[in-house]
């Protein structure tokens, strides 16, 4: 009997600490489930995004906080206060992920209606408006413009303004989409009509700027905001000018060469220009020459007095540059000339 009762005190005193211990190990994992939060995979991953994206807290906002908007004694803390900083020699450099602390630098802005990624192609319209343009004439004139009658490349159908700014440099002013000359030979009332914008360096007539335009020639089409240019074609006045692209369809096809030869912008982009030109380049310009068909030279050459000097006249300081382009040379390999 005393074998058999010691032995059963040894299974019991085996036993219970077994019992206990599984327990503990019960009651521990769910205290441990309750501080952590809900274990559901779907709330746990949402959580953690949540954690991902929210904003960090920065000293300068916790050092600007009032009193009265601190806690009170017994409420929940909003934020715990970092104790202050150990300098420490050897401490380790935490690196924070930048997708954690975006810091988006400020960026110039690109002047009006350029994007900052057309640049390369507002330079090259530059630079082809400025190799063109005689150097004894661009002196005279404030404001520039680049047109690309090209129907194919990236600078195709594209008008660059350029200004003079108060320093006598020449800056970006804006870059919009147009419609040049559908380059064709049409019937229109039974005559052979060419619809070509032409190639050249063109002054503007101040003598035909009309904000409310109709076309005699084109069964009264409208050409509102238009800037006629100051050139004569065999002995007659031509009817070529910048002019707005009236509707839906004609503003739809903006980018895209589709006018009798005229310049088309669109309604706000012709109606800004008109009003600049007018408002901003009234001034001497000179009197381009004429050859022995009387026709206006269309590359900047000038008459001139018997002394040498540059004839002038009143007129804008505003001046157009055209030429079948497509700028792919520079931008992205060998130019193939189109024509039609």
């Amino acid at each position: 009997m005393g074998i058999r009762a010691g032995a059963g005190k040894s299974s019991w005193g085996l036993f219970m600490p077994r019992q206990v211990t599984f327990a503990l190990g019960i009651f521990a994992v769910l205290v441990s489930a309750s501080s952590v939060g809900s274990q559901d995979p779907f709330t746990a991953r949402s959580e953690a995004e949540s954690a991902a994206k929210a904003a960090p807290v920065l000293a300068m906002e916790r050092h600007n906080q009032s009193a009265s908007d601190a806690p009170s004694i017994g409420a929940t803390p909003v934020a715990l206060e970092l104790p202050p900083q150990v300098e420490q020699a050897d401490a380790p450099v935490v690196v924070v992920p930048l997708e954690q602390v975006p810091v988006v630098a400020p960026q110039p802005e690109p002047p009006a209606g350029l994007d900052a990624e057309e640049a390369p192609l507002t330079n090259l319209a530059q630079r082809r408006l400025f190799a063109s343009v005689p150097d004894e004439i661009e002196s005279y004139f404030d404001l520039f413009m680049y047109v690309s009658k090209s129907n194919r490349g990236p600078l195709a159908q594209r008008m660059f303004v350029f200004q003079r700014d108060a320093d006598g440099r020449i800056i970006p002013y804006s870059e919009w989409r147009v419609s040049t000359g559908r380059e064709k030979l049409e019937l229109h009332h039974e005559r052979k009509v060419r619809t070509n914008t032409p190639e050249g360096i063109f002054e503007l007539d101040p003598d035909r700027m009309h904000k409310r335009y109709w076309s005699k020639m084109w069964d009264n089409a409208p050409m509102h905001y238009a800037m006629f240019y100051d050139l004569m074609n065999n002995g007659r006045q031509s009817g070529l000018a910048i002019h707005a692209a009236v509707g839906k369809s004609k503003i739809r096809r903006l980018g895209k060469r589709d006018s009798a030869g005229c310049i088309r912008l669109d309604p706000k982009h012709a109606k800004e220009l008109f009003y600049k030109i007018q408002n901003t380049t009234r001034g001497q310009v000179p009197v381009l020459a004429m050859n022995e068909r009387l026709s206006t030279d269309r590359w900047g050459r000038v008459l001139r007095d018997e002394a040498g000097s540059v004839l002038l006249q009143d007129g804008y300081r505003a001046v157009v540059f055209v030429e079948n382009y497509d700028g792919r040379e520079e931008i992205v390999g060998p130019v193939v000339a189109y024509t039609n």
